[in-house]
């Protein structure tokens, strides 16, 4: 700048707010189109775009990976464009990712909605891929044994639930089953949604219900037992294991969240317990059997009597055990270590009295699946939708 005279005045700005603006032009312009409405979005899809404007295309993928809702459109309709099957393979699983990422998302705004269709397109989008991707299947191969099943789509970042930590994961269609599960339960129950009706995430999940299950009058002002309520605790924590991952921690994680839903059970029925293990001594297979089926003793019963709650939980865990349809879901067993991990939780690890009457429980709980199923019948009775533990009617 000559001595004496100013900087030269700065150059008009090329858009509204462009010198106001973090963003570069390449994601001012992308945002324009979106806020033009269907027209603009269909205008960023089109193949002429990155073609006109080669500068863009950077700019376009990492724009599409903030906007999930439009970038499975773009990957689904670069599949339909792919000039090999293994192309359109991959765009059809970047769409799965996408849509994955979203409806899996365990905080947000994200409606209950809103996640269960991004989780169905996902899972569409995932199958197509896999299909795109392997060699057609003859009646020899069918007959061989099972087909084969879609690999897990890599690189979905997703938050760890119970923390606000982000981890890159490979996700599987089981995994997306799951999460669709948890996405029915709270369009069946809006109590559980938070308090904007956004899904809730699965830690916010077990703490409400386990806060209903310990309130029968809660209970009763929510149309639910307590004994539903209990089981759809365990299918929470069941279902959300998926997201803690198989490290020492996750797995201490989520032997945590079984050991807090069979505590509930426990404490609910907690002087009947100490009852029963007080003359566990004297009592016979059957007596046993009929004080878990009628609450223990006859003083703890009001009205007709009901069963106890954590052998409720027993028998239904081992009854799905003995039926092979426990599926991915952890075995809920007290012959083992989740007893002292339950004892511990109750404040009784040197109660050996009612150690031992929870390992005959536990005893009794599968000898009464064992011979449900092989009467053709249920140990106890459920409310069974497309194969899941729906404990609530729709």
């Amino acid at each position: 700048v000559p001595e004496g005279r100013g900087a030269p005045p700065a150059a008009p700005p090329l858009y509204a707010g462009e010198y106001e603006s973090e963003a570069g032009f390449g994601a001012e312009l992308l945002q324009a189109y979106v806020e033009q409405g269907p027209n603009g979005c269909a205008a960023i899809f089109r193949a002429s775009v990155a073609d006109d404007c080669p500068a863009l295309e950077v700019e376009l993928a990492e724009f599409l990976q903030r906007h999930p809702r439009l970038s499975w459109i773009k990957h689904v309709h670069d599949a339909a464009l792919a000039p090999s099957d293994a192309s359109a393979a991959a765009s059809l699983t970047g769409a799965a990712r996408a849509l994955y990422g979203w409806g899996l998302a365990a905080g947000g705004d994200g409606g209950v909605l809103d996640r269960k269709v991004m989780l169905s397109l996902g899972k569409l989008c995932h199958h197509a891929a896999f299909l795109r991707d392997v060699p057609p299947h003859s009646d020899d191969d069918v007959a061989a044994g099972p087909a084969p099943t879609a690999p897990p789509v890599p690189g979905v970042l997703l938050a760890v639930d119970a923390s606000e930590r982000e981890e890159w994961r490979a996700v599987g269609v089981a995994a997306a089953d799951d999460e669709h599960y948890l996405l029915r339960m709270q369009e069946k129950l809006p109590w559980l949604c938070t308090a904007g009706g956004a899904a809730a995430p699965a830690e916010a999940l077990l703490e409400s219900l386990l806060a209903t299950a310990a309130s029968p009058a809660l209970c009763a002002e929510r149309h639910v037992s307590q004994e539903e309520v209990l089981k759809l605790s365990l299918d929470v924590a069941h279902k959300s294991a998926w997201r803690l991952g198989d490290s020492a921690r996750g797995r201490a994680a989520r032997s945590e969240r079984l050991v807090r839903v069979l505590a509930a059970a426990t404490n609910a029925d907690g002087q009947a317990w100490l009852h029963l293990s007080s003359r566990l001594r004297s009592i016979s297979e059957t007596g046993l059997r009929k004080a878990l089926l009628e609450g223990g003793t006859a003083e703890h019963a009001t009205g007709d009597p009901r069963p106890l709650l954590l052998w409720s939980l027993l028998a239904w865990e081992a009854d799905k055990r003995a039926g092979g349809g426990g599926g991915s879901r952890e075995v809920v067993s007290l012959h083992g270590p989740l007893l002292g991990e339950l004892l511990a939780a109750l404040g009784r690890v040197d109660d050996t009295a009612l150690r031992s009457t929870l390992q005959r429980a536990q005893t009794e709980a599968e000898a009464a699946a064992a011979e449900a199923r092989e009467g053709g019948g249920e140990a106890a009775p459920l409310a069974e939708e497309s194969g899941e533990w729906m404990v609530v009617e729709a």
